[in-house]
């Protein structure tokens, strides 16, 4: 057999596998281990097509099949739906970003909108590509036996294009009349299961949205990689952006240094100003003062940082000296809703929220060190991007090993039994996950 087609017959053949495989696994049922199931098979699958289209893998392709393994497993570990949604969600973005790579992509020159829309394009072009990637096929496959004349081949192909429509139209028009069904049961003498129809239908249009994933990731020509750096245009003066993060830095300093006791005080200063603000809004407060500034001074730098102009060596070191001022202010405000959120859990205990407060600070504490350090070493943006996305993934697979429902049970039943109060409603509210850690206290 041609090695040409044995590549369209393989990709038709694993598409067809795959959307059986979606109705069989997903259709009216949880969503569980046959979710990682069908990953493992669709990454096999691309293996297997990449190996027969001579496409290598990259150093960045295997290390992204290690998380996106990772949270397929974690969909049926983990019974959170939180962790449930995130997991799935992360492992069709990462799915997505190993197949774009095929096509001779590079993270390293992935700058922040690409990474976001890459997989979108990818995926709407897929359903593109499949159309395409068939009609091509089979003119090919035409060519090659010449079966009958073209008039023939073109009533052949009207024909099997039309078995299909026709197909679903006379099942939607004996659903809705059953006049017409009697005499199309005469006709036929058989029974039209509806129920039958619509998974066949799924399954046609699922192998022919995988054809078109498979022909987009294997079947299109190498890009070429280039640099995304200085596409842009600097606009912003050396003077304007010096004064911006010199009055914010101040800013930032005269407020630590006036707030500090209200920050750092801690539980007795608190409670000695409750007539102001209860316990709770101390800590909430904190916390929406940590997010809004982080925000604001990131987005401050990064956009100075990726539009100002800074044209000589003295420049540089200002503006490097400014933002560090900058960033380690917000180091400051960050230790302080670290402070008032640990208050609040010593008073109320742990929920998920709460704990997705501290593992979100400790993300974004080292997103900043990574930024300072571009900032200082002049990183080039797609570096740090880098370098960020694979701290976030790092940080979901941190939340799904530190299986944060068991962790809030296990740390809310150890107040419980150092004579503290206990919420019972919020441990009911926790999903399965935490039933090995609430089943201890019986």
């Amino acid at each position: 057999m041609n090695k040409k087609f044995l590549k369209f017959y393989l990709i038709f053949i694993f598409a067809l596998t795959l959307g059986i495989l979606v109705d069989y696994l997903f259709y009216g049922k949880p969503i569980g281990v046959s979710f990682f199931v069908f990953v493992s098979i669709f990454i096999i699958f691309s293996l297997i097509l990449a190996r027969k289209f001579g496409q290598k893998l990259t150093k960045i392709q295997y290390l992204l099949l290690i998380p996106i393994i990772l949270f397929s497993v974690m969909v049926f570990l983990r019974t959170s739906g939180f962790l449930t949604f995130f997991n799935i969600i992360n492992t069709l973005f990462l799915t997505s970003l190993f197949l774009i790579l095929f096509s001779g992509e590079n993270l390293l020159n992935f700058n922040f909108k690409k990474y976001l829309l890459s997989p979108l394009s990818f995926l709407l072009k897929s359903f593109r590509k499949s159309a395409q990637f068939i009609e091509e096929n089979i003119k090919q496959i035409e060519a090659k036996k010449k079966i009958g004349s073209p008039e023939f081949r073109s009533t052949l192909r009207g024909i099997i294009i039309s078995i299909p429509i026709l197909a679903l139209l006379i099942w939607l028009f004996a659903s809705a009349d059953i006049v017409f069904q009697k005499y199309l049961d005469r006709l036929l003498k058989i029974s039209i299961d509806p129920e039958i129809v619509s998974r066949i239908l799924r399954v046609l249009v699922a192998s022919y949205f995988f054809i078109g994933i498979f022909a987009q990731a294997f079947t299109n020509k190498k890009s070429e990689n280039s640099s995304i750096e200085n596409n842009q245009s600097k606009f912003l003066g050396f003077i304007e952006s010096s004064i911006i993060l010199g009055t914010v830095g101040l800013l930032f300093l005269v407020f630590i240094s006036i707030q500090f006791v209200y920050l750092f005080g801690g539980k007795e200063y608190v409670w000695g100003i409750e007539e102001y603000i209860t316990y709770s809004e101390y800590a909430r407060k904190g916390f929406g003062e940590l997010i809004a500034v982080s925000i604001i001074s990131f987005l401050l730098i990064y956009g100075i940082d990726k539009f100002g102009k800074r044209e000589n060596l003295s420049q540089k070191r200002l503006f490097k000296i400014l933002s560090s001022i900058l960033v380690f202010a917000t180091f400051v405000i960050m230790t302080s809703a670290f402070t008032r959120l640990s208050l609040y859990v010593d008073g109320y205990g742990y929920t998920f929220s709460r704990l997705l407060g501290f593992i979100f600070l400790f993300w974004l504490f080292f997103i900043f060190l990574f930024f300072l350090y571009k900032i200082l070493s002049e990183q080039k943006e797609a570096h740090f991007i880098f370098s960020a996305f694979w701290l976030t993934i790092l940080f979901w697979a941190g939340i799904n090993f530190l299986n944060p429902d068991a962790f809030a049970a296990k740390k809310n039943i150890e107040r419980y039994l150092q004579g503290k109060q206990l919420d019972v409603w919020y441990l009911v509210w926790l999903s399965d996950d935490a039933i090995p850690e609430i089943v201890k206290i019986f």
